[in-house]
């Protein structure tokens, strides 16, 4: 449990930077998509989701490149500085259908939302490095709900701001909430020294870029990261149709966001509170990445087989409400076993690189799909979305076979660091540390 007063510190710093982030991510991700999905935009997306893919990776590279030069601390600053700069002086020029510099701003918050959460995460890592993994799950779980809980926040302020304001300039108050994270993370990094040790020239060697990611682990990571974005995309394109279709105007569309956004968020945070910990010391690490995956198999089973709105809703709120909870506090413990000078680049290239890959792998299926049933850029009719619906359903299949990959490896390394503390405890004289042995293990 945590007691102390410097502990209860310790954790309320991450846990409101990161919640006031959500809480900043709903309200700009409200404004946007009230203005964005007016009209043709959803004939849009799966170009803007393309661009953001092939952007992913030098964003990644460059941010990459600033912690090596910097060191990682600066170069959160800096991103978060980024950010807020170009958000908050767009939006007041931003306007709702075919406009360029909208089309720039709906690809540029998921894609530098991405690297900041990844970025905060990464400090919540380095701030709890070394605490003990029962702790260390504790502490992710609370944080995880401080998220949720900011995002239900967000919710509410961008469901009162729609009565009050433009759209636009919600993205504008989301720029000034990213500045007020900045300065909690600017007390962190000041209050609490870094934990990870760089690697030293000798130690790197001839060492290849692509090194952190040797490791069967990593790898196996990736491929999860992969298929849960492509599945996500999915189901995504299949809501934001569900709300194209509505034909609502900017207000409409800003209350359906901020509804959606509320319910999704409220239901996340239960599930966190009551389930996300129970399911962890019940089943670890390997079997809570299964949940979501298990459950969006039922999901898309049922959207397959009743291909109506309330089926993708329903799929919609699986997805997000279990990705959100359960699925995200364990994800990022996922990282806490590679090695804290690896971290950052693995995090980055799985969350930041690969993930984005696998959604530009389905968005250049869908920019096919849209020439096809919109040649001259409106539909005739309502979107058949079944190939979607079936997509996903084999995409999340073959994602739960990752997991349970993974959960068997996890496993097998556990036995095996069992077997050689027994060996330890009958030949001592001829073992390390038994502590060091099962180091990392989950």
């Amino acid at each position: 449990m945590i007691t102390l007063n410097e502990d209860r510190l310790k954790f309320l710093f991450p846990a409101l930077a990161i919640g006031l982030l959500t809480a900043a991510f709903v309200i700009t991700k409200t404004g946007r998509d009230a203005l964005f999905f007016q009209g043709a935009g959803i004939l849009q997306l799966p170009v803007a989701t393309m661009i953001i893919a092939a952007a992913s990776l030098p964003l990644a590279i460059i941010f990459v490149k600033a912690m090596k030069i910097w060191g990682a601390r600066p170069a959160r600053i800096g991103i978060l500085i980024f950010a807020a700069a170009v958000i908050g002086a767009s939006a007041p020029f931003l306007r709702p259908g075919d406009s360029p510099l909208l089309f720039a701003i709906f690809m540029f918050v998921p894609s530098i939302f991405g690297i900041l959460f990844a970025s905060l995460w990464l400090l919540a890592s380095d701030i709890f490095e070394g605490t003990p993994k029962n702790t260390a799950a504790q502490i992710f779980s609370r944080i995880g709900a401080s998220s949720l809980a900011g995002g239900m926040l967000g919710g509410f302020a961008a469901k009162g701001l729609a009565m009050m304001i433009e759209a636009r300039w919600m993205l504008f108050i989301g720029a000034i909430l990213i500045v007020a994270v900045m300065g909690l993370v600017l007390m962190m990094h000041r209050r609490y020294p870094t934990n990870i040790r760089a690697k030293s020239a000798s130690e790197e060697g001839n060492r290849h870029y692509l090194a952190p990611l040797s490791n069967v682990y990593a790898r196996t990571l990736l491929l999860i990261a992969m298929a849960g974005a492509l599945a996500g995309l999915l189901i995504d394109v299949q809501f934001y149709i569900v709300a194209t279709e509505a034909k609502m105007d900017e207000q409409g569309n800003a209350n359906f966001f901020a509804n959606f956004y509320i319910l999704l968020n409220l239901s996340s945070l239960l599930l966190q509170l009551f389930l996300a910990p129970k399911i962890q010391n019940r089943i670890g690490l390997g079997g809570g990445l299964m949940v979501l995956p298990f459950a969006l198999l039922g999901s898309a089973t049922f959207a397959t087989a009743a291909a109506t709105a309330f089926g993708r809703s329903v799929l919609k709120v699986t997805e997000g409400g279990l990705r959100s909870s359960i699925h995200r506090s364990i994800w990022e413990q996922a990282f806490i076993r590679i090695e804290s000078s690896d971290r950052s680049f693995v995090k980055l290239a799985i969350d930041g690189v690969a993930a984005r890959v696998a959604e530009g792998a389905g968005a250049m299926a869908m920019f096919f799909w849209v020439r096809a049933v919109a040649p001259d850029g409106m539909p005739d009719g309502p979107l058949d979305t079944a190939w979607m619906t079936w997509l996903t359903l084999f995409t999340v299949i073959v994602w739960l076979a990752i997991t349970h990959k993974l959960r068997n490896q996890l496993r097998k390394e556990k036995a095996a660091a069992k077997q050689r503390e027994m060996e330890c405890e009958r030949f001592p004289e001829q073992c390390p540390c038994t502590t060091e042995l099962g180091k990392g293990i989950p």
